[in-house]
């Protein structure tokens, strides 16, 4: 089963070059990475080219700013019957690609699949605050474990669905692009599984970001979150507790010693609720 890996970058080489390592280190070998590389200039064209002879890769340049933007070029090249988006920083152990295979060469009916993303180096969750179960994945569900690059899905959805590029990191609304991406495939009919027990290895965030950069983090992501909540008609009182419950969050925090991660909470609030009401105001403006 051929696989379509579409990987959007800019800004980072050595990471790049890790995630690369680990798909040369691959089981399964029949893949493809689709390279959208964001990058002003050429400084991944010697790296890129030095794995040409062992897996298929395409390298498109696509300067543009928009995440969303960038998976889209991407996702007009895929030709595998699955495909996936991985992070510039993450790396995938040598059986990811040959349990994903599995998982879809078992079952016609699954049209997608969301796996596990761990720590670098610990064996615990990278992004979640609770461990969450396997199961049918619905909009409750993919709220939790909706990370791009987690998503897998089989192709007729790359011709289906495309990524709302008014959403992610290089917009107002800086985060949550998966989640929408997820939940516009759920839209279109595609039967998607959480398997907790396949993952991937993706930094922690609070490891490689600065205090300032992760509270401006969470705050672009909960903005994008908030936009989310309106696009898909969150009801009222969902809203609320999404927007509230990060505040309740805080004061526990403090209390176990997680300061650190206290500091982001007020943050993740206030951008879901700017999300929400921006979501509000340009549904009205189309209204009028």
């Amino acid at each position: 089963m051929l696989i379509s890996l579409v990987l959007s970058t800019k800004n980072r080489v050595q990471e790049v070059k890790k995630f690369l390592e680990s798909l040369a280190a691959q089981t399964h070998d029949d893949f493809e990475l689709i390279i959208v590389d964001q990058n002003p200039d050429n400084r991944l064209e010697d790296m890129i080219n030095s794995y040409r002879d062992q897996f298929s890769l395409s390298h498109i340049k696509y300067p543009e700013l928009g995440l969303s933007r960038a998976r889209n070029q991407g996702l007009k090249k895929v030709q595998g019957e699955v495909f996936g988006f991985p992070d510039d920083d993450c790396i995938y152990p040598p059986n990811c690609l040959e349990q994903i295979s599995d998982f879809f060469e078992r079952d016609s009916d699954w049209g997608g699949l969301i796996i596990n993303v761990f720590d670098l180096e610990e064996n615990k969750e990278a992004m979640l605050f609770t461990p969450e179960q396997p199961g049918i994945v619905d909009y409750e569900k993919g709220w939790m474990v909706g990370m791009t690059a987690a998503l897998f899905f089989r192709r007729e959805f790359a011709e289906k669905v495309q990524f709302d590029e008014n959403i992610g990191p290089g917009t107002p609304w800086g985060g949550a692009e998966d989640v929408d991406y997820l939940y516009a495939c759920l839209d279109a009919g595609a039967k998607t599984y959480f398997d907790p027990k396949i993952i991937i290895r993706h930094p922690t965030p609070y490891k490689i970001y600065s205090i300032p950069q992760s509270i401006r983090r969470e705050y672009n992501h909960g903005r994008g979150a908030g936009f989310v909540m309106g696009k898909y008609n969150f009801p009222l009182a969902k809203v609320i507790d999404l927007i509230t419950i990060p505040l309740v969050y805080f004061f526990p925090a403090i209390f176990r010693g997680q300061g650190r991660a206290a500091l982001y909470f007020p943050g993740i609030s206030l951008g879901r609720l700017q999300g929400y009401l921006g979501h509000r105001r340009e549904r009205q403006k189309v209204s009028v």
